[in-house]
């Protein structure tokens, strides 16, 4: 089975990003800090580490917080998700999934943002 991992995207700095790294240390789950350049990589080679021989181009940053979780067990999913809730870590979250696992971290992001829209939800840039 993969190694679990908890990918992470801000395009600012985040008080809560040493708490995240706690958190994964606490369960066992690795952390991984994603930079921009790492926007238009497909999740499930930025879940396992892999990268391109091919420099990435950096494009626009995306406006928010990003977590993905790669690989977790649904007992750590869950455990991971409370300990969040706690902290009151507000950003996008997603599960990597056969469906988006070839997809950019880009890609992930309109897709989370879509379905905000529908379900009601307010861009945090939004006043």
């Amino acid at each position: 089975m993969p190694t679990p991992v908890i990918l992470f995207y801000s395009p600012t700095p985040q008080a809560y990003t040493p708490k995240l790294f706690q958190l994964c240390a606490v369960q066992s789950v690795k952390f991984r800090r994603l930079e921009s350049g790492d926007l238009d990589r497909a999740l499930l080679s930025l879940s396992q580490a892999f990268h391109s021989a091919e420099p990435c181009l950096e494009g626009e940053a995306l406006p928010e917080p990003l977590l993905i979780f790669c690989h977790l067990s649904p007992r750590q999913l869950d455990r991971a998700l409370a300990s969040l809730r706690k902290l009151r870590v507000s950003c996008l979250k997603a599960v990597l999934t056969p469906t988006n696992a070839q997809w950019t971290l880009r890609e992930l992001y309109g897709e989370l943002c879509k379905e905000r829209s529908q379900l009601g939800g307010v861009h945090s840039s939004q006043p």
